[in-house]
């Protein structure tokens, strides 16, 4: 595997706070997913855990080199937690169809909040070229 993008982001809790507040369930629907939005309502703080998913979601634009912009838009990346907790991502067929296209072969996602931050970091692997050496 050969890494393709690596992406960071570092979103204020309060600042999802405030545009949440402000636009609403029409911020939301935007953004986060139906499984998201569900996930997060059952968590104790339900803003922390939808600002961890934002930056997520533009940690894996960033690593993709792409920006949130068509083909891969805020709805087609999906944060989704294993049964141990293990955050990974989650992409809809037109994102998955692009990746796919661009030899995107994997992807790896961490998540951290201390106090008034949320940041996340993704890292994009492709298919190692078979007819270049190995490094």
């Amino acid at each position: 595997m050969r890494v393709h993008g690596v992406g960071i982001d570092l979103v204020r809790i309060d600042r999802l706070e405030s545009l949440i507040g402000r636009w609403g369930e029409r911020f939301e629907a935007r953004v986060f997913t139906e499984r998201e939005r569900l996930f997060c309502s059952e968590r104790r703080n339900r803003i922390a855990c939808l600002a961890l998913r934002f930056a997520a979601k533009e940690a894996f634009a960033k690593a993709l080199g792409l920006g949130l912009r068509k083909p891969v838009l805020w709805l087609d990346i999906e944060v989704r937690s294993d049964k141990l907790g293990k955050p990974g991502i989650h992409l809809s067929p037109r994102a998955q169809a692009y990746c796919a296209e661009a030899g995107i072969a994997s992807w790896h996602l961490s998540l951290t909040d201390d106090g008034p931050y949320g940041a996340a970091v993704v890292v994009i692997e492709t298919a190692a070229d078979p007819r270049l050496p190995a490094t």
